[in-house]
């Protein structure tokens, strides 16, 4: 009894805070790649965004890449959708690509109608095995990446935030390699 209050409680605190989580791991999330990932840059994958485009990480090299792990279900995802609405109107022509992979389970059919109801312009796919392993291990959507220009991981935001802790992001992974683009 003990246990199941203790795991009701870690559960609706980390909801509270900021994630979603329905007790499972994104497809394919793999703890062990986060070291190599930090270390010697990310691994590569490609995914096709809803428009058809094929979009490669690696050809975003030189660019800051804001990569979010999100689903139409998830509360704090929706509210971070718009602050990335935000960051690609706002830096799209200043080398920052914005890239939300969704992990709805039910895919398309729920992912393209809130996209276009919304009208966020920002490269959506749906994360694969690769994609949501790319990074490592995560448990609770939303959960942002910062990819620096050279292909390292600067930063990791887990949960919803304020807009202006994007934009230091951001700014920050651009400054962390000098004379990049992004």
């Amino acid at each position: 009894m003990k246990l199941l209050l203790t795991s009701l409680l870690i559960m609706v605190l980390s909801t509270t805070v900021g994630g979603c989580g329905e007790g499972k791991t994104p497809p394919a999330a793999n703890a062990t790649q986060t070291a190599a990932a930090t270390v010697a840059g990310v691994p590569d994958f490609t995914v096709t965004t809803l428009d058809g485009k094929t979009l490669r990480l690696s050809d975003l090299r030189g660019q800051v890449v804001v990569v979010d792990y999100w689903a139409t279900w998830c509360g704090p995802c929706r509210i971070a959708m718009p602050h990335l609405q935000k960051l690609h109107d706002t830096y799209k022509s200043q080398g920052v690509t914005v890239l939300a992979l969704s992990v709805d389970q039910k895919g398309l059919e729920v992912v393209r109608p809130f996209i276009q109801q919304n009208g966020f312009t920002f490269p959506v796919a749906m994360a694969d095995e690769k994609s949501a392993s790319a990074f490592g291990n995560f448990s609770s959507i939303p959960t942002t990446v910062i990819v620096r220009p050279d292909g390292r991981v600067h930063t990791t935001l887990t949960g919803v935030h304020p807009y202006e802790e994007y934009v230091a992001a951001v700014q920050a992974a651009r400054a962390a390699v000098p004379g990049a683009k992004g």
